[in-house]
């Protein structure tokens, strides 16, 4: 082993000026996980002279590879790039598309706690920044609408927030913000505000700092802020001569780790800092043991899922193979290494993902998913909604991608390709149990998606799905008076299933459905279990919404490289939260509602920048504002009787309101895909 030191600058010029270092990140590491508080603080702590720990490199001739240090380099890296310099065309080790900005307030009103400085961090999903005081909590609405209404007066800011440039966004939640670069690359403060001048567009203002434009700021710079500048440049000079210490092992080490059944360095060095998952110590391993293949595995689905994951998930599916087809479960870094010592499998392994066949079948299964070209399907499917589907539910979707490579699914038609979109959904949606079961008991059906979901509802009375009730069923038992009059009074029997025609019409349904006759108590179950999932999976909005999400965030792409996975677009309450949280004489099924589908829509912050947090339902009056919403007539007529806060038990038109828009998002699942041909049942009978 040996030592070095480096200083600030030498670390952002392993990536400010890759072609002139001889660092490099090698095939252990993952990508950059920091989240944004992170980064403020370890900047914090630089300046402040605080030991931020030491690097640890392997050696190969005269390349150094970084074992461990990762994210602190790169924000040492961020806290030195320029975004305005055009010299600056610089690729970071593991950040794609727009950097995160590194900034520092010159003189700010409030700040976290435990900080002297007060670090600013914009990113691509909050290019306006964290709260200041609460540096890990996202601004509010109000201060987000405030930021959107400047970054929109540059004439590329027009679509969406996520596709913002780094230079024409800034911390709003700040009083007199500079980039931090401007420090590291000045001499004097004199330097520092001819680039501020230069730099920062003519609309920038912050909420703190009581100027309106750039004009005004650099006066306030020059008038009255110049001793805040030169504190900050002398802190930058005292952080720049400092050096951060590494140790140096040599290349066999690594070599030794790929080869044993347990690279205990790796976990055990990454045991202080941000973790490596088992997903990324095998991917890692991989690319040890394939460097050539990193390339062909980094082009697969990789705006729907990482590589990581896909390399876990094709693993399985060669593995499933010598298997006669059974359920693999996910692999661990052991048995992945053990499974590689088998040359067979090896070389499937690579073959597979060499050859485009697996590319071909993630690319089949995703179009599939998106409903793109299927006739029968009016709006596709939002890429947002599959790749939570694939995020959340990995084994279904391994499930659906090796089916294709056991079938010929060119040969179905677009009844049966909607079929397996409804199928999957439905899985993920309500809550499928033991998907081993069902791998091994369907996977080689070549006629599984076109047999009925009847099977597979309470499976063996414990697995499979939950029960799905015809919305029809639902809309009747939701308007009867006697359920009314039981939320007007909070009464603990709300949930259960009223024990009257209605009531008995879903219990004879769900007998038809099974060919069962289940009992009361066991009819009941079925009913509030499923009534929770239409309630609260948020994904059921998406979908009803998906016209609107499709237009307004063509953009989006739920794989961000900085851990900051905020959506673009806000959850926005109907009835107003306002009018809930710690208010006396607020009736209990109004807190019951709140926070479910009902009462919840999707809309962008662009669009919602106008409404306030307390604003009335029977506001919502512009029709094309209710069409992007998801807002239907049949609910609307309730809506609109809404005009301010209800009072104790004046809850009619709201429970109207909630309950139809619940019913008609589920609706809009029914009638999409078909819902009613998966379920087989005498509908005569009920």
């Amino acid at each position: 082993m040996s030592q070095n030191a480096f200083t600030l600058k030498q670390i952002s010029e392993w990536q400010l000026k890759p072609e002139q270092s001889n660092v490099e990140l090698p095939s252990i590491q993952r990508g950059f996980v920091w989240r944004p508080k992170q980064v403020e603080d370890l900047w914090d702590s630089i300046l402040r002279g605080y030991p931020i720990g030491s690097f640890l490199f392997s050696r190969t001739g005269e390349k150094l590879f970084l074992m461990d240090g990762q994210q602190r380099a790169t924000s040492i890296f961020l806290g030195q790039f320029n975004p305005y310099n055009p010299s600056f065309e610089t690729k970071a080790w593991s950040i794609k598309g727009e950097l995160p900005v590194v900034w520092i307030d010159l003189k700010p009103i409030q700040k976290p706690f435990s900080n002297k400085y007060l670090i600013r961090l914009t990113t691509r999903s909050h290019p306006w920044g964290y709260q200041s005081h609460y540096n890990n909590e996202k601004l509010t609405v109000s201060d987000r609408r405030n930021a959107l209404k400047h970054f929109t007066k540059h004439q590329d800011n027009q679509g969406g927030y996520t596709t913002f440039k780094n230079t024409t966004t800034f911390p709003y939640d700040a009083s007199y913000p500079l980039p931090l670069s401007f420090f590291f690359e000045s001499n004097n403060s004199i330097q520092v505000l001819e680039k501020a001048r230069l730099y920062l567009p003519e609309y920038f203002q912050t909420k703190h700092g009581g100027f309106s434009n750039i004009a005004e700021y650099t006066d306030l710079l020059i008038n009255e802020l110049s001793t805040e500048i030169e504190i900050i440049l002398q802190a930058v000079r005292e952080a720049q001569k400092a050096t951060i210490q590494s140790t140096i092992i040599e290349n066999t080490v690594l070599n030794e780790e790929n080869e044993t059944e347990d690279p205990t360095l790796f976990v055990r060095i990454n045991s202080a800092g941000t973790a490596l998952t088992g997903d990324d110590l095998i991917y890692s391993i991989y690319k040890a043991s394939f460097p050539e293949a990193k390339n062909a595995i980094e082009s697969i689905g990789i705006s729907f899922t990482s590589a990581p994951q896909i390399l876990s998930l094709v693993s399985r599916l060669v593995a499933s193979q010598f298997d006669n087809h059974r359920f693999v479960r996910k692999f661990n870094v052991r048995e992945f290494q053990k499974r590689l010592k088998n040359d067979e499998f090896k070389n499937n392994l690579l073959t597979l993902i060499q050859n485009g066949k697996l590319a071909q079948l993630f690319n089949n299964a995703i179009n599939i998913l998106c409903c793109k070209d299927n006739s029968l399907v009016i709006e596709p499917i939002p890429a947002v909604i599959i790749k939570q589907f694939i995020r959340k539910n990995p084994d279904l979707f391994l499930f659906f991608v090796y089916w294709i490579h056991l079938n010929d699914e060119s040969k179905a038609d677009d009844r049966t390709r909607l079929k397996m979109v409804a199928k999957l959904l439905t899985f993920a949606w309500f809550e499928f149990r033991n998907i081993p079961k069902l791998w091994n008991e369907m996977v080689t059906n070549a006629d599984f998606w076109n047999q009925p979901l009847n099977e597979l509802i309470w499976w063996n009375g414990s697995d499979g799905i939950q029960f799905l009730i015809k919305p029809k069923l639902l809309t009747a038992y939701y308007k009867q008076i006697d359920l009314v009059e039981l939320f007007k009074i909070g009464h603990a029997d709300r949930w259960v299933l009223i024990q009257n025609d209605i009531g008995e019409s879903i219990r004879r349904y769900f007998n038809k459905v099974k060919g069962v006759d289940l009992d009361t108590e066991k009819a009941n179950e079925y009913f509030w279990r499923f009534i929770g999932k239409i309630q609260y999976n948020k994904e059921l909005i998406l979908f009803a919404q998906r016209e609107y999400i499709n237009s307004t965030f063509t953009d989006f792409n739920q794989m961000e490289d900085v851990e900051d996975t905020n959506t673009p677009w806000d959850w926005d309450h109907l009835y107003p939260s306002e009018w809930v949280y710690r208010k006396v004489g607020c009736n209990k099924s109004i807190r019951d509602w709140n926070n479910t589908n009902g009462n919840l829509r999707a809309i962008s912050l662009e669009h919602n920048r106008s409404r306030s947090n307390s604003q009335a339902p029977r506001d919502i009056s512009d029709t094309t504002e209710r069409q992007n919403s998801f807002i239907n007539e049949n609910d609307w007529a309730s809506w609109k009787e809404i005009g301010g806060r209800i009072h104790d038990d004046q809850i009619d038109h709201y429970l109207q309101a909630i309950t139809t828009r619940m019913l008609n998002i589920y609706s809009k699942f029914w009638k999409d895909l078909k819902i009613d041909e998966l379920i087989y049942v005498n509908t005569e009978e009920v």
